[in-house]
């Protein structure tokens, strides 16, 4: 009798394990490749499984055209790392955007951005799981800090990673919470957009606070932070929303 239930464990073991290899893995998130800029992607298997095709990676420039579909294979546990760069012939002031990644695998992603004398910063990138099944998402909501200060400066890219075009709006308040500047923009599929707050209004030691970001569709938000000499200090990559705004049956929004 313990043999039989032990044999039925590794046999349900082995289902799911299968079953979680198979399953689709979608990443979106940002890169740049701007004259002076450097991305790198590391990917790594992190199963017991070897693959021929692990994992796609689509990059698309600030315009929404299409560079690069890359695929690639991964021995079990491998890691590999691909410069972005290498996929970029001519850098221009379009070269940033979305870069998509989908695995039939469990991938782990890692993204490596820097410029030409240092990495800045490094971020694990979580698959997409947000599910809204059932749900009237009327907006997805996005936050970041920023500070356009004496010493500080801040860039925020909105990015769209889908097939649709997204509608949206950036608002930016200060720290007593006083609405400073909105800017509404419309996203082309796979498309890009930049904002930074010191076109918009004057560098004081008192801005500095939230930008609030709202989009009928699922997007990516980068946020951009520099010293007072331009220097890039860090990136911070934003892709799960902090509030999904509901429509109400009754026909309000929550």
């Amino acid at each position: 009798m313990k043999q039989r239930c032990m044999r039925w464990i590794f046999g349900l073991v082995l289902v799911l394990s299968l079953s979680v290899s198979a399953a689709t893995r979608t990443f979106t998130t940002y890169y740049s490749c701007l004259p002076g800029t450097v991305t790198a992607v590391v990917l790594t298997n992190a199963s017991v499984y070897d693959s021929e095709e692990a994992f796609t990676l689509t990059l698309y420039d600030a315009e929404g055209t299409l560079l690069q579909v890359i695929t690639r294979g991964l021995d079990s546990y491998q890691s590999i790392v691909l410069f972005l760069n290498d996929f970029v012939e001519e850098p221009n002031e379009f070269s940033w955007g979305s870069l998509n990644i989908e695995a039939n695998l469990l991938l782990q992603a890692g993204l490596w951005l820097g410029t030409e004398a240092a990495w800045v910063s490094v971020i694990n990138l979580q698959a997409q799981s947000l599910s809204t099944e059932g749900l009237d998402v009327v907006y997805y909501w996005y936050g970041s800090n920023y500070a356009n200060t004496e010493k500080r400066r801040t860039g925020i890219g909105v990015i769209n990673p889908g097939d649709d075009t997204i509608a949206g709006t950036v608002y930016v308040y200060d720290a007593s919470g006083e609405l400073q500047n909105y800017s509404d923009f419309t996203l082309s599929p796979h498309r890009s957009a930049y904002f930074n707050p010191e076109t918009v209004f004057p560098i004081d030691k008192e801005l500095w606070g939230l930008i609030d970001i709202r989009a009928n569709s699922p997007i990516v938000v980068v946020s951009e932070y520099y010293d007072a000499g331009g220097l890039l200090l860090d990136v911070d990559v934003i892709d799960s929303v902090y509030y999904l705004q509901v429509r109400q049956e009754e026909g309000g929004d929550s």
